[in-house]
């Protein structure tokens, strides 16, 4: 086998993308967003936010209903957004901030989207699905026991795996995205549909009816909180996240300047009302887990329950594996045009090494990255021998990350008085809503961050944090203190790494021709963006 020639130079236009790009579709492009959006979480997270709404089917419904007209506003911001002008086809979020913002901030999210967002899901993303395979046949109360660290491994392998088959079959990937996608619709049509006659059968288990009858738990209060509501958001925008993954694979794409967009909105659309479907079925039936919904169903067929958990496992996995494999498809891309553009730490020797070989400078990127990322997640969780740092690391990158969405949406806002950026595909509708996800977004930030994981442990240090974690039967939950501990400290990791990036540049490349995040110029070169 050989790899694959550079296929996207760095061109301001995407006419010279699509001429020397391999083509995908607008189909493929909407089954590899989905694919990376609907993962796991829709099959265990609805769990947490029953519980934050106290039982209440109403409560329930409207968390989600929130949380989709903010995400499905900001896909339709960006569907006007993505069709600027870049450098690089496949920079993406950063190439996009730069147009709207200015250089510095460009590069701001340059460096971070594919050191901390790519990286990061890359390795959570395969770490779930490593733990989906032990978790194998189990229910909610059945979690797997076995050592962190074989997690690990797993994980690392996986993610060794699908990097390779980049490499050499990209191809291949896109129709196993395509694959995976349709798998994952039936597992979550059939929880719809099972809910909903469980539903109608047993009235006394439908929390529109009864609130508070959750099934398999200590039953509820049932009472409306919007203080529930509000803590159900951050974790429902998980489910909505990874929707940009597009944007760094746009160069490889027919037609981007008109595919991306529709690709962006029909995609969050499609996801947005399975979702709905799948969490009316989940509250007609009281059940927040899709393992308890087929353990109603047959509740007095133990046989007929373990077969079920075995196939819904079975699907599981399977949409595990697609959300990896879409995420590494992004992820993968987003590291190659980072040093393609050379705005990460030693692209030049990244770029001698792989002697212009397509995504091989990524693949060599992320390996001194995983380094990193070792030492700061899979040490301490094999250490605390617990799932809840890895899931935990993946919620503050997408709080972080969606500010920097919301942020995009009101640059959005602004250039439509502006005029900087004056070639995008004007759409009807964009500043609405555009300040419908800014002000949605900064709240849910500012909630979740200075509220959720600031004021509250101050209050309650001591509570039991049980939101994080997944398949592992943790042994110790972290407390409320220590979730905010971790949240603030991965947080601030996150948010430095590019200013570490280019403090290594600084003291370890005198040659550097370009101007760095604190710089308007170096080297008597101006800053220069080609209109």
């Amino acid at each position: 086998m050989k790899f694959s020639k550079r296929k996207i130079a760095s061109s301001q236009e995407y006419s010279v993308s699509t001429k020397t790009a391999s083509k995908i579709g607008l189909f493929n492009a909407i089954t590899i967003i989905i694919s990376g959006v609907v993962g796991i979480g829709i099959f265990f997270k609805n769990n947490s936010v029953f519980q934050n709404n106290n039982g209440n089917g109403v409560g329930v419904l409207i968390s989600w209903i929130i949380s989709f007209i903010i995400a499905i506003s900001t896909a339709y911001s960006f569907g006007e957004i993505v069709t600027c002008k870049t450098k690089n086809v496949n920079s993406g979020l950063g190439g996009w901030t730069e147009r709207f913002s200015n250089y510095s901030f460009g590069r701001y999210i340059k460096i971070l989207l594919p050191l901390s967002y790519y990286c990061v899901y890359m390795l959570v993303n395969s770490f779930f699905c490593g733990e989906s395979i032990l978790n194998f046949g189990s229910n909610d109360s059945g979690k797997f026991t076995n050592p962190i660290w074989i997690v690990c491994l797993i994980s690392i392998l996986l993610v060794s795996f699908f990097i390779v088959c980049n490499l050499f079959v990209s191809k291949l990937l896109q129709k196993f995205a395509s694959i995976t996608t349709i798998v994952k619709f039936i597992p979550l049509i059939t929880i719809c549909i099972a809910g909903i006659i469980i539903g109608i059968l047993n009235p006394d288990y439908n929390l529109f009816i009864h609130p508070g009858n959750i099934y398999n738990t200590e039953p509820k209060s049932g009472e409306f909180s919007f203080t529930g509501v509000l803590d159900s958001i951050p974790a429902i925008l998980f489910a909505f996240d990874s929707f940009l993954i597009i944007g760094n694979i746009a160069g490889e794409m027919e037609n981007p300047r008109k595919n991306v967009p529709v690709s962006l909105v029909l995609s969050l659309l499609i996801s947005g009302i399975l979702y709905l479907l799948v969490t009316i079925g989940q509250i007609v039936c009281g059940c927040g887990s899709a393992y308890l919904v087929f353990d109603l169903a047959f509740k007095n067929n133990l046989d007929a329950q373990q077969a079920f958990h075995i196939i819904i496992s079975i699907f599981i996995f399977i949409a595990t594996l697609g959300t990896v494999n879409s995420m590494i498809m992004g992820g993968i891309r987003s590291l190659d045009s980072a040093v393609e553009e050379e705005v990460v730490a030693w692209s030049a020797k990244i770029k001698k090494i792989s002697k212009g070989k397509y995504l091989v400078s990524g693949a060599i990127l992320f390996s001194f990255i995983l380094c990193f990322y070792f030492s700061i997640l899979y040490i301490p969780s094999m250490i605390f021998n617990t799932d809840q740092i890895m899931d935990g690391v993946s919620n503050v990158v997408v709080i972080l990350f969606f500010l920097f969405y919301g942020i995009n949406a009101l640059l959005s806002f602004i250039n439509r008085y502006t005029n900087k950026v004056t070639e995008v595909n004007k759409q009807k509708l964009q500043k609405t809503f555009s300040m419908i996800s800014f002000v949605g977004i900064l709240f849910v930030f500012c909630y979740s961050a200075f509220y959720k994981f600031l004021t509250y442990p101050i209050i309650n240090p001591n509570g039991s944090f049980e939101t994080w974690g997944l398949f592992h039967d943790n042994t110790k939950t972290l407390t409320q203190l220590e979730a905010a501990i971790w949240f603030w400290a991965l947080m601030i990791v996150m948010s430095v790494l590019p200013l570490i990036n280019d403090l290594l540049i600084k003291l370890f490349n005198k040659k550097y021709n370009m101007p760095l995040i604190w710089e308007k110029q170096r080297n008597n070169k101006n800053i220069s963006i080609k209109k």
